[in-house]
């Protein structure tokens, strides 16, 4: 299938603040609702993508509405980072604020929290096994010079596990994704199309077929990795395999840093900052610092 723009554009590339930026993996953009009609934007990536930041201070490769790459820094007093807030070790996800004065200039756009793959939206729409799954992310190999090119890359999900996954970091919630998996894209968004079957439809013999087709786009998690063999297996035919099976952090994990204590009192204390302001409803729309 053709992805969307809207999913590609929601790609920013994450490195270590220096003079030549060399990024390490992908973020994405996630929004979620205020009370008077703003939206608080947040970057979202791989905690083991974060943790390898050293002392907090990024820089974001992004795309500006001139067509030229932009690079957003941000200091280390501005760089916290939260991760899950009873379980940080099994949970390979690293959420901070989002914001810019500038940001009226970038070309991008945010994953809104309905689009999230829920448990409650996987059972609505029968989200399984052997659905069509993309990914957009950093290609560390060429990301452009004068603008970042996101790769996209396609599979479908091969296992939904209801118990923890054994992983190099440990034991994770996650589900397992038929799609190579490279470094670069740890931290990378990952979608799914539900299937959906259409009207049975009268063939040449008097019976019927069943038409199956893509449905509804979701968000379906965070990219955190390929699954890895055990150390010492070197063969090409190895390689092949472990580069077969990815590793995808479940959509409602995010949700559950999203919604980290700190982050929902933040968020409650900005809204009433601006209610007092008494700015319109409709033009509100926040970006943190």
């Amino acid at each position: 299938m053709k992805v969307p723009d809207r999913l590609v554009n929601c790609v920013a590339f994450i490195a270590r603040d220096s003079s030549v930026p060399r990024f390490l993996g992908s973020a994405f953009i996630v929004a979620l609702k205020g009370s008077l009609g703003n939206a608080y934007l947040h970057l979202v990536t791989a905690k083991h993508v974060a943790d390898a930041l050293h002392l907090g201070a990024y820089v974001l490769g992004m795309n500006g509405k001139s067509g030229k790459k932009i690079f957003v820094k941000c200091t280390p007093e501005h760089a916290k980072w939260w991760y899950h807030p009873t379980d940080p070790e099994s949970v390979d996800v690293a959420v901070t604020l989002f914001g810019s004065e500038d940001i009226d200039q970038f070309d991008f756009e945010w994953i809104p929290e309905e689009m999230f793959a829920t448990e409650k939206r996987i059972e609505e729409y029968s989200i399984g096994l052997g659905d069509e799954v993309v990914v957009s992310g950093l290609f560390t190999r060429f990301s452009g010079r004068t603008k970042n090119f996101p790769i996209v890359r396609s599979g479908n999900i091969a296992m939904m596990p209801t118990e923890p996954i054994p992983t190099k970091t440990g034991t994770m919630e996650a589900y397992l994704v038929e799609g190579r998996s490279i470094g670069g894209l740890s931290g990378s968004a990952v979608f799914v199309r539900n299937s959906v079957s259409l009207a049975p439809i009268k063939n040449s013999k008097g019976g019927y077929d069943i038409f199956s087709g893509l449905g509804h786009i979701h968000f379906l998690g965070l990219m955190h990795g390929h699954w890895d063999l055990p150390v010492g297996v070197l063969t090409e035919q190895a390689e092949a395999v472990n580069m077969g099976v990815s590793i995808v952090v479940p959509a409602k994990k995010i949700l559950e840093v999203l919604y980290h204590p700190e982050l929902v009192e933040l968020r409650a204390k900005r809204d009433v900052e601006l209610k007092k302001e008494n700015l319109p409803s409709a033009d509100v729309v926040m970006y943190h610092d």
